[in-house]
């Protein structure tokens, strides 16, 4: 048998095994981001930028709208 018939199905296992192996906990997220959000917004007031200041505003609008903030 060769490998590349092996590793062809293999690959495919090991992606659907990986993919639903439990919910992803949304406030573990939002609560590990909240400082850099924080520490962004902070800097983007201090030295951001045109284009900074936009794509910050909407980097923050985002994490506050998913995370109920």
């Amino acid at each position: 048998m060769r490998l590349s018939n092996i590793i062809a199905p293999l690959m495919l296992v090991l992606l659907l095994t990986g993919c639903g192996q439990g919910k992803v906990n949304d406030s573990a997220i939002c609560s590990g981001l909240d400082p850099l959000v924080s520490s962004h917004a902070d800097a983007l007031i201090v030295d951001g930028g045109p284009k900074s200041l936009v794509t910050g505003e909407r980097l923050i609008t985002g994490f506050d709208a998913g995370c109920h903030k």
